[in-house]
Formats: structure tokens, C-alpha cells, sequence
């Protein structure tokens, strides 16, 4: 920041940021039997520990979430999916000839594969 002597205003420079942006940093303790498989993996992989360690990481991640979104339903899901089981609708033809399909192998002893 400097003043002008001139006009008595101060007047701030635009200084560019030229720091990097730092990684994220973790530190974890490991077993060293959890280590040495850790360790192996990465060279069987032709990896170093930092890139096994960052990819292996990310995959376990990304399954985490992925299988945590499909088991949760927004509230408009929810309710979507209520709304749906309330409606009582009738049955299709086909629905009613492959039920009629069951009944009859049900009273003759015929087992069933409904997928057809």
C-alpha cells in the first residue's frame, strides 16, 4: 500500500497471488505388516507409495459414495416413489394372464418360470 502525494488517497496495488496451491496433506500411522503389503502392492503396480496411496484412496471414495447415493433417495424421490405406491391401478392384461398362468400351474403342480 502506498499514498499519493499528490491527491491524499491511498491507493492499493493489485498484487498478483503467485502461490501455489498446496496439496491436501494426510499423515496416517499404518501396522508394518499393513505397510510392507502397502509398500508391495505399489511396485507391483509400477506406482510409488504417494500415487498407490492417493489412487487407491480415491477409487475406495468414490465406491463409498456412489453405493451411499444409490441406498438414499432425496425427499422428492421419497415422496415421488409414496406417491407411486399409493395409486391404485389395475392390473395389465399381461400381468393378469401370467398370474393366471401361476394359478393354474399352482392347482396342477406344474412349477413356474414367470421370466418369459
Amino acid at each position: 500500500m502506498w499514498q499519493s502525494a499528490t491527491s491524499r488517497k491511498v491507493v492499493m496495488r493489485a498484487v498478483k497471488d503467485t502461490r501455489k496451491v498446496s496439496p491436501g496433506r494426510m499423515n496416517i500411522r499404518l501396522a508394518a505388516e499393513v505397510k510392507e503389503r502397502v509398500v508391495r502392492a505399489a511396485a507391483l503396480s509400477g506406482q510409488d507409495l504417494t500415487e498407490f496411496a492417493v489412487v487407491a484412496l480415491s477409487e475406495k471414495a468414490a465406491k463409498v459414495i456412489e453405493q451411499h447415493d444409490q441406498l438414499v433417495l432425496s425427499s422428492a424421490d421419497y415422496q415421488f416413489f409414496l406417491d407411486k405406491l399409493s395409486v391404485r391401478s389395475k392390473p395389465s392384461q399381461r400381468s393378469r394372464s401370467v398370474a393366471a398362468r401361476y394359478r393354474k400351474g399352482i392347482r396342477d403342480g406344474v412349477r413356474h418360470h414367470l421370466a418369459d
